[in-house]
């Protein structure tokens, strides 16, 4: 079964200060938390695969789309017809 939720970067943030300076836009990482967040999962054991695929503004949102199998999630970020960031994670002890 395909899930999707929707998420908005905030719109501030204190990392923005640095990345970067009068024009931000949300680091790989604060998007990956926010991703891991919406899946509900707690902390991934493995990033199997991430690629970041378009910038995202403070206060965009996008559309998160994911699959479970077992203890892999693969996902996809879209805003319209545009990919914004991809890629699986896995969940539980790590081998």
């Amino acid at each position: 079964m395909d899930l999707t939720a929707e998420i908005s970067a905030p719109l501030d943030h204190p990392c923005y200060a640095g990345h970067f300076p009068g024009n931000p836009v949300v680091p790989g990482v604060l998007l990956l938390e926010l991703v891991v967040a919406a899946l509900g999962r707690g902390a991934p054991s493995v990033l199997t695969r991430v690629k970041f695929l378009r910038a995202v503004l403070p206060g965009e949102a996008f559309v998160l789309r994911w699959k479970s199998t077992g203890p892999q999630v693969s996902f996809r970020g879209e805003r319209g017809t545009d990919l914004i960031i991809e890629g699986s994670l896995e969940f539980g002890a790590s081998a």
